[in-house]
């Protein structure tokens, strides 16, 4: 987006700076902040940084539902911004700045992933749905995390608009087959706090060179299905998961489940965007081939 086309800072934000005793905003400097928001970080007279995230026409509870996330994973101890302000159309949070991860900071966040997931509770869901990207993320409280996964992370997509132009009847049929094979594919295992869209991407090292992640939509699932958009999304070492295993060990043949929980992003990408790249139903595709 080009400064001319940048919108306002809202009212509501510039209230909070007077308030706060940071000063008049100086500069509103646009940074990578993902397909859904415009991000940018808002220096003040007083040097303070800020970030700011608006979307051109958001749900009035997108921000709002990204504001409990980051309290929950807040309460449970995890690094994240602090949320300074939040309304229908944006979320001001504390900047942790954005330096990359180094290895020894993907060890430190193995731990407290795996500290994260020790926070259990005895049904799957959330108090409340929120969002993965644009769209809703159902959270409905399910005492069986088979029925969850299937019903609210796979099938809950195949009547999004994109997903029905993209997927074909074939398609369809075994991603049916695929929820309905998860007691066979998928041990039973406790319903862990998640972050809920956890990838590199989400993740960065604030100022004390501590580990933080950001981006969340939380709700109480397996952890396995957490550690599947790390292991598919990339760029994290094997340092993180042997970390991970000390805290919290893995059931046995964890790391070939990982592929079969990555479906739910799969269809995220594809109600989003379609054939994403022309090669996101190729994937799926392939996946629904060995495990359907």
């Amino acid at each position: 987006m080009t400064p001319e086309a940048a919108p306002a800072i809202p009212s509501a934000v510039i209230e909070f700076c007077q308030q706060a005793g940071c000063g008049e905003i100086e500069s509103a400097q646009a940074i990578k902040g993902g397909a859904v928001n415009l991000t940018r970080r808002l220096t003040t007279h007083s040097g303070m940084t800020l970030i700011l995230k608006e979307s051109p026409d958001p749900a009035p509870d997108l921000y709002p539902c990204e504001a409990l996330s980051l309290q929950a994973l807040r309460e449970a101890g995890v690094n994240t911004p602090e949320v300074l302000a939040v309304g229908a159309d944006f979320l001001l949070l504390s900047d942790l700045g954005s330096t990359p991860m180094s290895e020894i900071s993907w060890e430190a966040l193995g731990r407290a992933i795996a500290h994260l997931h020790l926070h259990t509770n005895d049904r799957f869901g959330f108090e409340q749905n929120n969002y993965l990207g644009l769209l809703p993320q159902i959270n409905t409280w399910t005492s069986d995390g088979h029925e969850f996964f299937a019903k609210y992370r796979i099938l809950r997509y195949l009547d999004v608009p994109l997903c029905e132009q993209t997927l074909t009847a074939e398609d369809r049929y075994k991603l049916e087959r695929l929820a309905s094979r998860l007691p066979e594919l998928i041990p039973v295992q406790p319903a862990s706090l998640l972050h809920g869209d956890l990838w590199y991407a989400n993740v960065l090292l604030d100022q004390r060179g501590q580990p933080a992640v950001i981006d969340p939509a939380v709700y109480y699932g397996w952890a396995e299905a957490e550690l599947s958009m790390l292991r598919q999304c990339g760029n994290v070492p094997q340092i993180f998961y042997d970390a991970y295993n000390e805290v919290n060990p893995l059931a046995d043949d964890w790391w070939d489940r990982l592929e079969i929980l990555y479906v739910r992003e799969t269809l995220s990408m594809i109600a989003h965007f379609g054939d994403y790249g022309n090669h996101t139903l190729a994937k799926l595709r392939a996946l629904l081939d060995k495990f359907a």
